[in-house]
């Protein structure tokens, strides 16, 4: 029977299932949209050409095939191509499987930290991470990033049980859910850090010489190393393209060019983790539960938890620091210091006796300071759904669905837009994603020459003005008004 404290854990992570289905149906541009439409892009090509997850393909090659290489396993959208086979193609599908991905690794996460905290630490960090924003937005969008936090998360957890406990069913689940976590992104691998710790913990050096870690660690690591050596493959066939170097070297010249940049430290830890992540308040109760933690034996293991994602941050620094959502996997142990912080705060206020005026501030900030939580929460989650936010995308899905409904099935289009595939996304076509920036006359006729049949854009204020006149001149103009351009060459 389920005790009092896992029926309020259910009720939290369905309030935030329920939360997350709000707005379900819109266009999936309002975080990170050029890698949801990348991955939506992957999901369809499942969908439209063949269930082949060992060779993804994605609509921005031009006119070659697209297939994708220096990716992860697109375990992800590959699900959500399945789905597609079922329901039809509906960008919700893609939606409701971060949803549920974040539902198991709320539970999950709830169940790793009472353990580790005790119930009412549980219930505070599953709260903070249920409805932190960046979880929130991230968690429903079509990228895979809640899945690598659903694997993570029961990696750690079914690791820590089968520690204690070695059977072979945990052992299955914890090798299963730590090979799909590297898969699925690479850089989890740096939870084996963690993992590290506890078999220290329980063999000393003796874990050296106990078979069962061997296997699970040439189990897990073995499909991870194939399929990443077969990703760099896809880039070099005939009609394929790169999406990043998986290379040690590209790692290692990016992270010694940004760790000696001030300003990733700034970004990074002030701007992206302080501010965004762990929204101010909820950074100073993260820095209060590493302090109160610091000597407890029984956190060791979230310690290195914390640290193997600092670690991380610093190996793959480049990405870290330019997309926003490489950062959020430190909410997921910074919610358990947070948990514990916030459950034990006035706990010990008690225990060291501080009387007075100083107990009456200490009780009063450490109230403000709660309450002040779910209320930031709420102002950051409502206001990027807020009509007018979300009303700069509606271009890119309008003149993507005019260019749709105009062009003929083979027909080639250039998204001109910041370089990123959303236009070719939305125009449902195989094309070229050109940055505005970079537009000009002589890139435009290069790719037409290549065998571009259609020209769209939503950044007219970005591109040259001799070049939207050029285009206007000389060719057929679909439709034009202050939001979108169309031209058919």
């Amino acid at each position: 029977m389920l005790n009092k404290n896992t029926i309020y854990a259910i009720l939290i992570i369905f309030a935030g299932f329920l939360a997350r289905l709000i707005n379900i149906t819109q266009p999936i541009l309002e975080v990170a949209g050029w890698r949801q439409c990348i991955t939506a892009s992957i999901a369809r090509e499942f969908y439209y050409h063949g269930m082949n997850i060992f060779y993804p393909r994605v609509q921005y090659g031009g006119n070659i095939e697209g297939y994708i290489g220096g990716t992860e396993f697109n375990l992800y959208p590959f699900t959500v191509a399945f789905l597609y086979k079922l329901f039809g193609v509906h960008e919700s599908l893609g939606r409701l499987v971060s949803i549920i991905a974040f539902c198991g690794s709320a539970y999950f996460l709830y169940k790793l930290t009472r353990k580790y905290a005790g119930g009412t630490s549980a219930l505070i960090t599953l709260l903070f991470y249920t409805f932190n924003p960046y979880i929130f937005f991230y968690s429903r969008s079509f990228q895979p990033e809640s899945t690598m936090l659903f694997f993570s998360i029961t990696m750690l957890y079914f690791f820590s049980e089968w520690i204690e406990k070695e059977n072979w069913w945990r052992f299955t689940l914890m090798t299963l859910c730590a090979t799909l976590a590297f898969l699925t992104k690479l850089p989890t691998i740096c939870l084996g850090l963690p993992l590290l710790y506890l078999c220290l913990k329980k063999y000393k050096l003796n874990f050296i010489v106990q078979w069962k870690l061997w296997l699970f660690a040439i189990l897990s690591l073995l499909f991870t190393f194939l399929w990443y050596r077969h990703s760099n493959y896809i880039k070099t066939i005939d009609g394929g393209i790169t999406m990043n170097s998986l290379s040690f070297s590209y790692y290692m010249k990016y992270s010694v060019y940004f760790l000696t940049n001030l300003h990733f430290y700034q970004k990074v830890f002030y701007a992206e983790v302080f501010e965004k992540d762990l929204i101010y308040v909820g950074g100073l109760f993260f820095v209060l539960g590493i302090i109160f933690t610091l000597k407890k034996k029984e956190f060791r293991y979230i310690h290195y938890w914390l640290l193997a994602i600092i670690i991380y941050f610093f190996l793959a620094a480049k990405e870290v620091e330019w997309h926003t959502y490489y950062t959020i996997p430190i909410i997921v142990p910074a919610s358990v210091y947070i948990g514990y912080a916030i459950s034990n705060s006035l706990k010990l206020i008690t225990a060291y006796k501080i009387t007075g005026i100083r107990k009456i501030v200490l009780q009063s900030l450490f109230v403000i300071m709660v309450v002040s939580l779910p209320l930031i929460s709420f102002h950051k989650i409502t206001g990027r759904y807020k009509s007018k936010r979300l009303e700069k995308d509606y271009p890119v899905q309008v003149a993507g669905k005019i260019v749709d409904e105009t062009a003929r099935e083979n027909d080639l289009v250039i998204g001109c837009i910041w370089g990123g595939p959303e236009l070719i996304y939305y125009c449902n076509r195989r094309g070229w994603a050109m940055n505005a920036n970079a537009c000009s006359i002589a890139s435009i006729e290069n790719l037409r020459q290549s065998g571009a049949d259609f020209f769209v854009t939503t950044k007219q204020d970005v591109i040259d003005r001799s070049v939207l006149d050029y285009l206007k001149n000389n060719y057929e103009i679909i439709n034009s008004t202050e939001e979108y351009l169309i031209i058919k060459f």
